[in-house]
C-alpha cells in the first residue's frame, strides 16, 4: 500500500542517515506482528467474533507516551517501548482503559501496541525527529491491519493523545480517498496542527458539534505563558465544551471555565489549580499551569458524548 511504502522509506532513510552519522542505528525490540492479538488492547468486549454486536462505526486509537528510558538484559540504553515487555504493557493499560471509555462507548475500540518513543525523548526536538518515524511506521502498519481486516468498510474515528495525536496527525494526512470518505472525525488530542500539516486536503479544522470528515485539536493552559515549547504552534483549536473556536468561555465544572484564545490557538482554563497538577518530575516538558495531562479526562464527557452526536451526523440512525 501506499502509505507502507511511504513510512517505510523514511525509516530506511533514517537508518542510512544514523549509520553514517553519529547516532547509529536505534537500539529496538522486534517489530510487532499485527496478525498476533497481543498486539492489540483487548476489552472485557470481543468485538472481533461478534458481528452482531457492533458498533455502527469504529475508533482507531493512537496510545500517548507511557515509558521512559530504560536499559535492557545488557545494560544498553533504550529508547523505543518494547511491546512484548508486560511491564511496558501495564504502562499503557490505564490509558488505554482511559480512551476506550471515552471513545469507546459509541464505536467498537481498536488500538495497538506500538514502539513508542520514550518520555525522555521529547526532551528534545532533534531525537524526537529522529526516533519518531520508526514508531509511526508500527502505528502505520496496525492501521493497514485493522483496514485490510477488520474495518469491513465502516465508517471510523482516529483517536491519539500526546504522542499519539502526533500519529493521528501523520495518519490522516496520509489516508487515500476511499479511507478519508469513511472518516467520521480525527481527535488531535494534546499535539499540534501546523501550516505544513494543513496543506493535506484531509486536515479540515472542526468548526462544531456536528461537522464530519474534520480534525479536532486542542491543548489546555493556564496561560500563554504555559504553553509547551513543542506542543506550540497550533494553526487550529476548538472548545470541546460548547464545540466553539470562538472566546465564548464554557463551564466544565461550577467554578472551572474553558475559552479559546484565538491568537495563540489554545484553551485557556480559569479556575483550577495550576499547583496541583504540576509535575516538578516532568518540568522539563510542561511548565506550571500547563494541563496536558488533564486532556481527556478534564473533557471525557463531551468527547463521549461528541462521538455520537458526529456519527449520527454522518451516518443517522434508520
Amino acid at each position: 500500500m501506499k502509505r507502507k511504502t511511504a513510512f517505510s522509506l523514511l525509516a530506511i532513510a533514517w537508518l542510512f542517515s544514523g549509520c553514517a552519522g553519529q547516532a547509529g542505528y536505534p537500539l529496538m525490540c522486534p517489530e510487532p506482528d499485527y496478525a498476533d492479538s497481543g498486539m492489540w488492547y483487548v476489552s472485557d468486549s470481543d468485538f472481533h467474533t461478534d458481528s452482531a454486536a457492533r458498533h455502527r462505526a469504529d475508533v482507531f486509537y493512537i496510545l500517548p507516551t507511557c515509558v521512559r528510558d530504560w536499559t535492557d538484559s545488557l545494560g544498553r540504553l533504550c529508547h523505543f517501548a518494547d511491546v512484548r515487555n508486560p511491564e511496558h504493557i501495564a504502562a499503557m493499560l490505564p490509558s488505554n482503559r482511559l480512551a476506550e471509555d471515552i471513545f469507546g462507548e459509541h464505536a467498537d475500540f481498536y488500538s495497538p501496541y506500538y514502539r513508542q518513543i520514550t518520555l525522555d525523548s521529547w526532551v528534545s526536538e532533534e531525537s524526537v525527529d529522529e526516533r519518531f518515524p520508526y514508531a509511526m511506521q508500527d502505528v502505520s502498519r496496525a492501521f493497514d491491519h485493522y483496514m485490510t481486516h477488520w474495518n469491513d468498510g465502516r465508517p471510523f474515528f482516529i483517536a491519539g493523545f500526546s504522542q499519539g495525536a502526533k500519529c493521528v496527525v501523520e495518519l490522516l494526512k496520509s489516508l487515500d480517498e476511499d479511507e478519508y470518505s469513511r472518516m467520521v472525525a480525527a481527535y488531535v488530542i494534546g499535539y499540534k496542527v501546523t501550516e505544513d500539516d494543513m496543506r493535506s486536503p484531509n486536515v479540515r479544522p472542526a468548526q462544531s458539534a456536528h461537522d464530519t470528515g474534520v480534525t479536532v485539536c486542542y491543548n489546555s493552559v493556564e496561560t500563554p505563558e504555559s504553553i509547551s515549547p513543542g506542543l506550540a504552534a497550533s494553526e487550529i483549536c476548538i472548545n470541546p465544551l460548547n464545540w466553539s473556536c470562538g472566546p465564548e468561555p464554557a463551564s466544565v465544572q461550577d467554578s472551572v471555565t474553558v475559552s479559546a484564545d484565538t491568537l495563540h490557538h489554545v484553551l485557556i482554563v480559569r479556575g483550577l489549580d495550576s499547583g496541583k497538577y504540576y509535575h516538578p518530575s516532568l518540568r522539563d516538558l510542561f511548565r506550571r499551569g500547563n494541563y496536558h495531562l488533564l486532556e481527556l479526562t478534564l473533557y471525557s464527557d463531551a468527547l463521549r458524548k461528541n462521538i455520537r452526536t458526529r456519527l449520527d451526523a454522518f451516518h443517522p440512525c434508520p
